[in-house]
C-alpha cells in the first residue's frame, strides 16, 4: 500500500476511468436523470444506508471487533468508487446512471463514513481529521477528466472514440495490475485475517449486487449500473480514514483485503450481466 509506483497506478486508473466514461456521455444523457429521480434515489439508498447497514449486521452476526470490524465497516460505507463506472461500462449498464451515482456517492461518502463508523466495535477511530484536501483532490481527480470527456466528445466524436479506446484499455490493465500488485505486497498478512473476515468481505460483496432488483430502477440497463455502481466501494476514501486510525496498518490492510474479495466477485457477476444485456434480458423482470 505505501508503494509510490501502486499509488501511481491508482491515481492514473482514476483519471483513466473517468476519461473513459466522459467520452462516452453526452449532457443530454445526464439531463434525462432529471426525469427519472426514482432510480437515482433509489441507488443512493442502497448505498448509502442499505450496504452499511448490512455491513453492520454481519460484524454482529459474526462477532467481529476492533480493526477488522473497522476496516469492513469503512469499507461498505464508503460509496462512490472510481472503477463502478468503468465496470457499469463493461456490464453494458446505463452509463449516465452510473457516473451521476458515482458523482453522488462520492460526496455523500464524506458524510456516510465517519457516520457508520460509529456503530463499529473499537475504540481507535479517529476523532476528527485533517483528511479534507485529500477528499478535495479525489473529487477533482474525477471530475476534471471527466469534464474533458465530455467536452472532446462534444466537440469532436471521432477523436473522442479514439481516445476512449486507448483510455479503456490504459483503465483496465492497471485495474488488473494494481490489484495484483496489492496482493503481491500484502500477501504475507493476509493470512492473518480470520476466516469470519473473509466471510464477511464475501456476503458484503455478493449481496452488493442485489442493488440490481432495487425499486425504482426502470430498466435492465438502469439495474446493471446500480449493481456495478454499488459492489465498487470507494477504498480510497476508505484508506484514508483507515490511515487516521490508532492501528492503521491492520485497518488498512483490511480494506485492501475487501477490495481483493469486491474486484473479484465483480469481475464474476460482470460475464452473465453483459450475457444479458445482448440477450435483451434481464434477471429481475
Amino acid at each position: 500500500m505505501d508503494s509510490p509506483l501502486i499509488t501511481l497506478a491508482l491515481v492514473v486508473l482514476l483519471l483513466a476511468t473517468m476519461l473513459t466514461v466522459g467520452t462516452s456521455l453526452t449532457p443530454p444523457g445526464l439531463a434525462a436523470l432529471l426525469r427519472r429521480p426514482l432510480a437515482l434515489t433509489a441507488a443512493v439508498l442502497v448505498n448509502v444506508v442499505v450496504v452499511p447497514a448490512i455491513a453492520v449486521l454481519l460484524v454482529r452476526l459474526l462477532s467481529l471487533d476492533g480493526a477488522i470490524a473497522y476496516g469492513v465497516i469503512l469499507a461498505a460505507a464508503a460509496p462512490g468508487g472510481g472503477t463502478g463506472a468503468l465496470l457499469t461500462y463493461h456490464a453494458r449498464g446505463d452509463l449516465a446512471l452510473g457516473v451521476s451515482l458515482q458523482g453522488t456517492l462520492a460526496v455523500l461518502g464524506l458524510l456516510a463514513v465517519p457516520a457508520w463508523s460509529l456503530a463499529a466495535p473499537y475504540a481507535g477511530a479517529p476523532v476528527g481529521g485533517g483528511a479534507g484536501l485529500q477528499v478535495v483532490a479525489m473529487l477533482l481527480a474525477q471530475l476534471i477528466p471527466l469534464a474533458a470527456g465530455m467536452w472532446l466528445r462534444a466537440r469532436s466524436p471521432g477523436t473522442a472514440e479514439r481516445v476512449q479506446k486507448v483510455s479503456r484499455r490504459v483503465a483496465d490493465v492497471l485495474l488488473v495490475t494494481s490489484t495484483l500488485s496489492i496482493l503481491a505486497t500484502t500477501a504475507d498478512r493476509l493470512t492473518g485475517i480470520p476466516a469470519s473476515g473473509w466471510a464477511a468481505f464475501a456476503l458484503l460483496t455478493f449481496l452488493s449486487l442485489a442493488a440490481y432488483a432495487a425499486p425504482g430502477l426502470d430498466s435492465p440497463e438502469a439495474r446493471r449500473a446500480a449493481a456495478m455502481t454499488t459492489i465498487i466501494r470507494n477504498l480510497s476514501l476508505a484508506l484514508l480514514v483507515a490511515g487516521l486510525s490508532a492501528d492503521a496498518a491492520l485497518v488498512s490492510l483490511i480494506v485492501l483485503a475487501y477490495g481483493l474479495v469486491m474486484y473479484a466477485v465483480a469481475g464474476l457477476a460482470l460475464a452473465p450481466l453483459r450475457r444479458t444485456a445482448r440477450l435483451g434480458k434481464d434477471f429481475a423482470r
